[in-house]
């Protein structure tokens, strides 16, 4: 698959400097080049580009507004398209303030010649691309780090939660066989058989509701949790931690 050209923009206020890069940097790479002659103009492209530019390349001696106020504001719009700084000869504290400030390279406008400018643009677009591939990488290492936690502090609460609940489902079975048997002796023995049905009616549905926590329980333990729920989790361990069991309860 062909790839869209690299998109440049070149800006410098010798006119006639530019527009022969930009030329040659067209017809003999085939890189997609823009040109500005100012600061300020550089910063309205940059604003206003519908796509991002690949690489910058920025003279550091403009009128009104140098490379560096362009750099400052860029960095101001958290804007990381890769800057190739253009500096003059004795300018070596120029680039280096521009390296600071986020500049990926800096060229003496001396030693400019199109081929070598062809070949950091590239570079320069290759380790910007590098850096996008690392953060990226960096970024997923993070998350995951952070669901593991996640994860295990919901394993935690269900660890917590499944004694708990066991013993308010044998609780519940208890107290029905208690208040049953309490129940059963004072009534009627025609009524006995209706108490008797009611009771596994309810014994049964019990039993089926314990079961299906007990498998809801088992399925959360093997999910895998994301750290953008840690608030509900949060909230759910408040839960689970304030709600007394109902065994004690009746105590």
């Amino acid at each position: 698959m062909d790839r869209d050209p690299l998109s440049v923009l070149l800006v410098d206020d010798e006119g006639f400097f530019i527009s022969l890069i930009a030329s040659q940097l067209h017809d003999e790479y085939g890189y997609k080049v823009d040109t500005g002659f100012t600061g300020k103009e550089a910063v309205e492209k940059i604003a206003n580009a519908k796509r991002a530019y690949d690489v910058i390349l920025l003279d550091y001696m403009m009128p009104e507004m140098s490379g560096l106020n362009v750099l400052q504001w860029m960095h101001e719009q958290k804007n990381e398209t890769p800057v190739v700084m253009l500096t003059a000869a004795g300018s070596e504290n120029v680039a280096v303030e521009a390296m600071k400030m986020g500049a990926y390279d800096y060229l003496r406008k001396e030693h400019i010649d199109v081929q070598r400018l062809a070949i950091i643009i590239q570079a320069t677009h290759e380790r910007r691309q590098f850096r996008i591939a690392r953060e990226l990488e960096i970024e997923k290492e993070r998350e995951i780090k952070l669901n593991l936690e996640a994860t295990e502090k919901v394993r935690r609460i269900l660890n917590t939660l499944s004694p708990r609940l066991n013993e308010d489902f044998a609780a519940i079975g208890v107290e029905l066989d208690l208040r049953t048997r309490l129940i059963r002796n004072s009534l009627p023995e025609e009524v006995k058989s209706h108490l008797d049905d009611m009771t596994r009616e309810i014994r049964t549905h019990v039993a089926s509701i314990e079961n299906g926590v007990k498998g809801l329980l088992s399925l959360y333990k093997v999910m895998y949790a994301r750290h953008s729920e840690e608030g509900e989790i949060e909230n759910i361990r408040g839960e689970v931690e304030k709600v007394p069991l109902a065994s004690k309860s009746e105590k």
